[in-house]
């Protein structure tokens, strides 16, 4: 049973992270907001000393990613509920 829970959670967090790396652009021209304070964020973690990079790709990929996570999560548990 891990083995397969594990394979779909596995598969989900790389399409997230290739879905949210093609399309962290468009996060900049249709909720510029968002990708603001997404940049923020990632300024503040900064702060604490974690190498992370602070560019406009990588905070519109996370938002992406964070959004595909958390539709995932609901999927995921709607289907195991």
């Amino acid at each position: 049973m891990p083995a397969t829970t594990g394979a779909s959670h596995g598969f989900a967090a790389f399409a997230t992270l290739l879905i949210g790396t093609m399309f962290s652009k468009f996060v900049w021209e249709i909720l510029p907001p968002l990708g603001e304070l997404s940049l923020l964020v990632v300024e503040t973690v900064r702060q604490f000393g974690v190498g992370v990079p602070a560019s406009r790709q990588f905070a519109g990929t996370l938002v992406v990613m964070v959004g595909l996570s958390f539709l995932w999560g609901v999927v995921y548990h709607v289907g195991r509920h």
